[in-house]
This record gives C-alpha cells, sequence and structure tokens, in this order.
C-alpha cells in the first residue's frame, strides 16, 4: 500500500532532521546472494567445487572422452551431430582468399594441398575434417608441422600430421612449469609439447614402457585447436560432453522398447493346467523312485506303479492344432504397447541433446515436420552462426598455421632450377600473403530464385558488394573475377562475343595482346557507317 505524506510532512523531511524520519522506512534489498541461507536444507541442489576448470579436466579428460568417443561410434544421434558439424562447418573444405593477381600462389596451394596430409590423409581438406570432428569428439586435435626436404610428390616440403588428445599425457607432468605435457614459459606460453611415441591405447606386442615413451616437439610447430568453454582451460573440452548422460538414457530407453516390441511381436501362452485330486496328491507323496532298479516303491517297501503326473503340451508347429488336456486353459500374454508418450519422450530428450551439442532438432534428427518455410529459415539462420563461430576458431587455430607454414617455405624454399618455388608480386612482401581471409561452402538455398533476387537487391541498394555476395556463397570474389575475364577473352577469340564497348585500346591491348594494326582494323570494323 502506498504511504501517503503530507504536504507538512514533506518539508519537515527537507529539513536537516530529515534522516530521522528516512529511517523509520525500512530500504533492505528483498534478495541479495546469499543463497546458501536460502538453500540451507536443499541438499538436492549441487554445488560447485570451486576448482579451476584446468585440473578439472585434467582429472576427468580421459573418461569424458573415453565415453564420446563411445557415443560418437555406437550412438547415432551423437555420430549424426558430429557428422552435421563436419558437414556444414568444413563440407568440400575451407579454402584462402587472397589478392593474388598472377595466381601463382594459389596455384601451388592447391597443388601442395592435395597431397600434403600425413600417414595416407593426403589432401589438407580430409585434414580439415578429422581435425573438426576431433575437436568435437576429443575437444581438440593437434597437428604437427613437419618439414619434409627432398619429397619429391611435395610441391612445397611441408606435411601435416595429426594426432588425437590421446597423444599428450594427462597424468604426466615432466618439470615444474609443465601442465600433462606441455612444457610453458614465464609468460605462460607453450614452449614445446611432448607426445607420445605411440597410442597409450594400442594393443599389440608393445610393452607398458613403450607406451610411455614421449618425443619433444616445438611449440612453432605444433598447431593446436580446441574447445575452451571457459577462461585457463589448457586442454579442450569434448563437444558431446553435457549430451552424454541424455544420450546414454536415450539408448536404455530404446533398447527397452525394442524388448517391448519383440515381446509383443512374439505371441506367447500360458497354458493352466487342471489341478491333481486329494487322492493322487496322497499316492504321489507316498511313493519314492529308486534309480538302481528304475522302480517305484511305497513308503512300506511295496512296489507300486508309476504316480500320476502333470500332462505337458508340446508347442504346435505351423498349421497344426494343438491338443489341450481335459480342463487345461489357454491364456495369450500381450505385454503393453508404449502409447502415446514414446515420440514426446524421445523429442525431448532429442532437444536436451540438440542443445547440449549446438545443433538445432531439426538438423539433428533430420525431421523437418511441423515447419514452414520461414521457420526453416530462421533454424537455418541460427545455425549457420553457431557454424561460423567454428569456421572463426577453426580458421585462427588450424587453417591460419598451416597456411603461413606454407606461404613462407613457398618463399624460401628453391626449386630444381634454383629458383625460389614463389616469389611475391612487384610491391608486396611474404607477410601480405599472411593470415588470409578463408571461404567456405555456403549453406544450402531454400529458394534459390528468391535468394539470388534479393542478392541483386543489397548490391543495388548498397547494403552490400558483389564481392560480400560471392564470399557468402563460399567462393572466392578474385577467383570468379578472374574466370568470368577468362571466359570472355576466350569467347571473344572464337568469335561468339564482341570486345565491350567500354574497353579502351589499352585495355585491348592488356587483356588480348592486339597490336596497333588489329586494333585500328577493329576500330573501323565497328564504327558506325
Amino acid at each position: 500500500m502506498t504511504e501517503q505524506f503530507s504536504t507538512k510532512g514533506m518539508i519537515r523531511l527537507s529539513a536537516p532532521e530529515a534522516h530521522v524520519a528516512v529511517a523509520k522506512h525500512d530500504f533492505a534489498a528483498k534478495m541479495d546472494y546469499d543463497f546458501a541461507r536460502a538453500t540451507g536444507d536443499r541438499t538436492d541442489i549441487p554445488k560447485s567445487s570451486g576448482e579451476a576448470i584446468s585440473s578439472l579436466l585434467d582429472r576427468r579428460r580421459g573418461d569424458v572422452v573415453r565415453m564420446s568417443r563411445y557415443a560418437a561410434r555406437m550412438n547415432a544421434i551423437a555420430a549424426k551431430a558430429v557428422a552435421e558439424l563436419d558437414n556444414y562447418a568444413v563440407g568440400t573444405g575451407i579454402q584462402p582468399s587472397i589478392p593474388d593477381d598472377d595466381n601463382g600462389l594459389l596455384d601451388l596451394f592447391f597443388r601442395w594441398a592435395n597431397v600434403c596430409g600425413a600417414e595416407g590423409i593426403r589432401s589438407l581438406w580430409k585434414a580439415q575434417s578429422l581435425a573438426l570432428r576431433e575437436r568435437a569428439i576429443g575437444g581438440e586435435c593437434f597437428a604437427i608441422l613437419r618439414y619434409s626436404p627432398g619429397r619429391k610428390d611435395l610441391p612445397v616440403p611441408l606435411r601435416v600430421q595429426l594426432l588425437p588428445t590421446e597423444m599428450l599425457p594427462s597424468e604426466v607432468s615432466f618439470l615444474a612449469t609443465s601442465t600433462k605435457g606441455m612444457i610453458f614459459d614465464k609468460y605462460g606460453d607453450v614452449q614445446s609439447y611432448h607426445f607420445f611415441k605411440q597410442h597409450p591405447g594400442l594393443k599389440g606386442e608393445l610393452l607398458a614402457s613403450t607406451r610411455s615413451e614421449t618425443f619433444r616437439q616445438s611449440a612453432d610447430t605444433v598447431v593446436h585447436t580446441l574447445i575452451r568453454n571457459e577462461v585457463g582451460a589448457r586442454r579442450g573440452e569434448p563437444l558431446l560432453t553435457r549430451a552424454l548422460t541424455k544420450i546414454h538414457d536415450l539408448h536404455q530407453f530404446l533398447d527397452a522398447e525394442l524388448l517391448r516390441k519383440i515381446l509383443n511381436a512374439n505371441i506367447a501362452y500360458w497354458l493352466e493346467m487342471p489341478d491333481l485330486t486329494e487322492e493322487e496328491k496322497e499316492q504321489l507323496a507316498d511313493t519314492y523312485y529308486n534309480p538302481e532298479d528304475q522302480k517305484y516303491y511305497s513308503s512300506e517297501g511295496a512296489e507300486v506303479s508309476a504316480p500320476p503326473s502333470a500332462e505337458v503340451l508340446n508347442a504346435p508347429k505351423a498349421g497344426t492344432v494343438a491338443k489341450v488336456p481335459r480342463g487345461g486353459k489357454i491364456t495369450t500374454s500381450a505385454p503393453a504397447d508404449s502409447g502415446n508418450s514414446f515420440e514426446s519422450f524421445v523429442r525431448q530428450v532429442g532437444m536436451h541433446i540438440a542443445a547440449a551439442v549446438g545443433i538445432p532438432l531439426q538438423f539433428l534428427l533430420g525431421d523437418m515436420s511441423g515447419i514452414n518455410d520461414r521457420l526453416y529459415k530462421a533454424v537455418s539462420l541460427q545455425f549457420e552462426r553457431s557454424v561460423k563461430t567454428i569456421r572463426r576458431d577453426l580458421n585462427a587455430e588450424f587453417n591460419a598455421p598451416i597456411w603461413n607454414a606454407f606461404v613462407r617455405l613457398a618463399a624460401s624454399e628453391r626449386g630444381s632450377d634454383g629458383k625460389p618455388l614463389w616469389t611475391p608480386p612487384a610491391g608486396k612482401t611474404v607477410e601480405d600473403f599472411l593470415n588470409p581471409a578463408w571461404t567456405a561452402p555456403p549453406f544450402p538455398n531454400l529458394h534459390r530464385a528468391q535468394e539470388v533476387s534479393s542478392w541483386d537487391d543489397e548490391v543495388e541498394s548498397g547494403f552490400a558488394t558483389t564481392s560480400d555476395i560471392i564470399r557468402r556463397q563460399g567462393d572466392d570474389p578474385e577467383r570468379v573475377r578472374r574466370e568470368k575475364l577468362d571466359d570472355l577473352k576466350r569467347d571473344i577469340d572464337a568469335g561468339l562475343e564482341p570486345i565491350p564497348a567500354h574497353w579502351t585500346d589499352t585495355a585491348i591491348k592488356k587483356h588480348l595482346g592486339w597490336d596497333d594494326a588489329e586494333i585500328a582494323s577493329y576500330r573501323s570494323l565497328a564504327a558506325p557507317a
């Protein structure tokens, strides 16, 4: 209830003694952060231990990674989550976009990228895909950049070798300044890594001492991409961590439902036989069997006939009729069906898993029922933002270090003719080509014609450039322009297209290589009569 103040009271509050009047009112906060008092009797509410994320990951990473790998290998939903991220984030490959007029560096890069993978991986695009999958399942992925001089199959003597998270020790500290296989300097930067020589889970004839052997690798030649959800984390956290419990629950529910269906499909019968009479029960109790002579005797030792026994009904074969003993009764066993809660339960668990891995439910389950094209576009845009975030981290942590090492080696190494494998264009240096922009496959268009029309409107209205639209579609604007010019020049040489009217004589000389006489002859033919 609102308190009413009189004019006289308001004047009194403005006096120096106003603090006396104000003190009569209770302005204490109705809510604060003293949750310990409010939840003192709630023992079911979990409370954080306050332990640093680095030590938590070091102690439990092995268990979480093993559970995550099992889920990705054996559970279809977990495998689909990883596959969807791979399909949309990497797809056919993330490629660099650089302003290279002579296109020599990109040509060299694409020839090298097709053969640069070590241990049978071959292409860099496959390495990108595997790195993203390892990043999602194991929380991180390592790549060693190996200098390989003398390799005839490599346009640039550089190879990329991927290592899973298990290859970096989780239980061994080498020095006081190390954290589980990583050596740090005084600024907290990694100086070197100590990887296992063999996978610790490799089963075979390896001795235990051999499995624990490590080798040192300088941090300058190691690429480390990881999922870091908290400040201070040195190792990655698997993407499936928060979904592992629900994945297990869903697996158990589906197994139980499958068993229910099997029991319901296999129609079973229960046969109720008539009970023995009182005389038969008394005779049966007074009779025992002698296995030596295989005869029955009474309690007085007299030989008697075999006592009555319950009749047995054999399972009938297909197409036959069963004969039920006198007084017998057959009942059918029909287990209850799952009812209407099955789909809703699976959907609720699927929503929890989708939220944990950051993928919309429609993309995770592949179920687009119940949504129209506008809702699909909204869901697709939401997922596209998440994918762009993953690409940003993957480009900064994985693609850029590999590209920079490739560019530096291409400029410093010499071929069989004694010349550098690549020389920067005039007026540019090697640093101008480091850390480029990256283009990736676009999200699929729901209505292609509408999308293209909206792009035209954006460009005409000045909200975007043609290069923006090309990058949005996962392509390199420089490449598109070069190929369009090349196609036009070939069509002009073949007589299929005229020379553009806005081309000057200088442009004709540059693009077509004509001399002054050829240009003058063309101008005379093109001149109006």
